[in-house]
């Protein structure tokens, strides 16, 4: 039985929740915690974190993407599948500010043929941190851009999975899907696999089905598909959304 105080739940439920937005424990003010101002400062926090979005007048080059990849043990989170490999980057302006990379710890075994796809194995990942252990170094890192991926849907059903379980929450940005945006833009080809997206712009496809090197490929297309923008006279957060439907 629980017996902490319905206030106290309350307020760890909040915090968890600020936490998983990207708020940094040292950007928590001092106080009394519990009281209402300390709650009220909370709820205003998370409501401004969870509706900041890119304005759709934003020229692309001023967005901060963050491209995502995940390497899991399967496909149904819901099954119990789980990350065991997370990578991101930040891409501004086309330039890579930042880079996020991190083996995991699924805690259930990692299927062989998965192993051979990936190249990482189980003795790669028994000492390596859990998901929980590392949730909050990777959601600060994913807060504050618009997230985009080859599949991205796979990944962010896993993360989102976990967001749930963990704190009853999830991933508030928006997110583009890479290969819609490639297909749209070049118009003529469909590009099933991020193999055959990298192909057709002549990208080198390194460490394929590695969440690192797959991010590090992804952000050679993006920067590709930025350049198509250009020429197309795609300038703006709406300019790409119309291209989209």
């Amino acid at each position: 039985m629980n017996n902490q105080p319905g206030s106290e739940r309350n307020l760890k439920y909040i915090m968890n929740r600020l936490f998983s937005l990207g708020l940094k424990r040292e950007e928590v003010p001092a106080g009394s915690p519990g009281s209402f101002q300390h709650e009220a400062w909370i709820r205003k926090i998370l409501k401004e974190k969870a509706t900041k979005r890119a304005d759709l007048k934003t020229r692309l080059e001023d967005i901060l993407f963050i491209i995502l990849d995940t390497e899991t043990t399967g496909f149904r989170p819901e099954h119990g599948d789980q990350i065991f490999s997370i990578a991101a980057a930040k891409i501004k302006n086309f330039k890579v500010v930042d880079q996020f990379s991190q083996l995991i710890n699924p805690c259930v075994k990692i299927p062989e043929e998965i192993s051979i796809l990936t190249g990482i194995f189980e003795e790669d990942v028994k000492n390596a941190p859990t998901l929980d252990e590392k949730s909050e170094a990777f959601l600060r890192f994913l807060s504050g851009g618009m997230i985009i991926g080859y599949h991205i849907s796979h990944d962010l059903a896993f993360i989102n999975h976990f967001l749930w379980k963990r704190y009853r929450s999830s991933l508030k940005q928006p997110a583009l899907e890479l290969a819609l945006i490639t297909e749209r833009l070049v118009g003529s080809e469909t590009f099933e696999t991020l193999d055959s997206a990298a192909s057709y712009f002549n990208i080198e496809c390194r460490n394929r089905h590695n969440a690192e090197g797959d991010v590090l490929i992804m952000a050679e297309l993006w920067r590709s598909l930025l350049r198509l923008c250009n020429e197309k006279g795609i300038e703006t957060l709406e300019d790409l959304y119309v291209t989209m439907k």
